[in-house]
C-alpha cells in the first residue's frame, strides 16, 4: 500500500542572512526491497526512487511533495514522502516487525545560509555555509564562521504519518 509521511522543520532567519533549503534530505524508514528495518534513505526532491544506504540499493520511496515558506524571518519546510509498504519481519533479526513510520524515526534536512555582511564586505564565498537540521536535537543556530554573524535557528524537523 501507498503510505504518506510529512517532514516539517522551521527556521528563524536574520537580516543578515541569505537562506534556502536544499533538495536532499536523510529519513529512516523500513525498506521493503531488502527487508531491513530502520535503514537511512536518501532522498532528492525531483528523484523518482530514494537510495537504501545499508547496501546503495534503489527503494521506493520519494519525496512526493516539497513545500518551502517564507513568514516575515520564519522559514518553514513540509516535505511529503511516499513510499510502498507492506508489513515483514527483518531478513536479519526475524523477531524485529516493520512498520509504517518506524519505530524511531529520524529526518535530517539540509539547508545553505550566506552572510550579507560578508557578501557586502566583498568576500567571494560569502554562500558557502551549509547546515543541517536533524530530529532529536535542539535548537541549532548557524553563525557565519568568517566574522561569526549570527544567520539562522532551526529547529528539529518533526515527522508524522500522513492519513
Amino acid at each position: 500500500m501507498l503510505s504518506h509521511v510529512e517532514i516539517t522543520a522551521r527556521a528563524e532567519v536574520t537580516p543578515a542572512a541569505h537562506f534556502a533549503w536544499s533538495n536532499r534530505l536523510d529519513l529512516t524508514h523500513d525498506c521493503l526491497m531488502c527487508l531491513r528495518v530502520g535503514r537511512v534513505m536518501q532522498l532528492q526532491h525531483g528523484m523518482p526512487y530514494g537510495l537504501c544506504t545499508g547496501n546503495e540499493h534503489p527503494a521506493p520511496i520519494r519525496v512526493s511533495a516539497f513545500d518551502a515558506a517564507e513568514h516575515g524571518a520564519g522559514r518553514r519546510l513540509r516535505c511529503r514522502i511516499t513510499s510502498w509498504w507492506a508489513p515483514f519481519n527483518d531478513l536479519m533479526e526475524p523477531d524485529v516487525q516493520a512498520s509504517e513510520l518506524t519505530a524511531q524515526p529520524w529526518a535530517r534536512l539540509n539547508f545553505r545560509v550566506g552572510c550579507h555582511t560578508c557578501r557586502d564586505n566583498g568576500v567571494g564565498d560569502w554562500l558557502g555555509v551549509e547546515g543541517v537540521l536533524t530530529s532529536g536535537a535542539g535548537p541549532v543556530t548557524t553563525s557565519c564562521p568568517r566574522c561569526a554573524t549570527e544567520l539562522v535557528t532551526g529547529s528539529a524537523p518533526e515527522i508524522n504519518l500522513v492519513a
